[in-house]
């Protein structure tokens, strides 16, 4: 069974909305109340946001959810416009076989792009 959805608490709803629309693609808000701003991709991914408190000394550097993207070959034009939108690069590893990169997210969550 696929993963359907992760839920975030941010410290900005409309901030992080933003960010995961313009560089991940969750451009349908599913649900949006007090409470909870649900946004949605094409393919069905769900990313739920609840504005609160963000844990001020971070998360492990090991937490994180990805993206997969269908080919390495593609990956280079996603990363660019990352870094051209001032979005702060976390971690960088191409071995020839599987390449990802992670960034962080407004609130610092970290996020992975990745491809086989």
């Amino acid at each position: 069974m696929p993963l359907n959805h992760a839920a975030l608490t941010v410290s900005d709803r409309e901030r992080s909305a933003a960010f995961y629309r313009d560089h991940f693609g969750l451009c349908e808000r599913v649900h949006d109340d007090e409470h909870l701003l649900i946004l949605g991709a094409s393919d069905g991914s769900l990313l739920a946001l609840s504005e609160g408190p963000v844990p001020a000394a971070g998360l492990p550097p090991t937490n994180h959810f990805g993206f997969r993207i269908a080919s390495g070959l593609r990956f280079a034009r996603p990363r660019e416009a990352l870094r051209e939108a001032g979005v702060i690069e976390t971690d960088w590893q191409d071995d020839g076989r599987f390449v990802r990169v992670q960034v962080a997210d407004p609130d610092g969550y970290r996020v992975e792009l990745f491809a086989y």
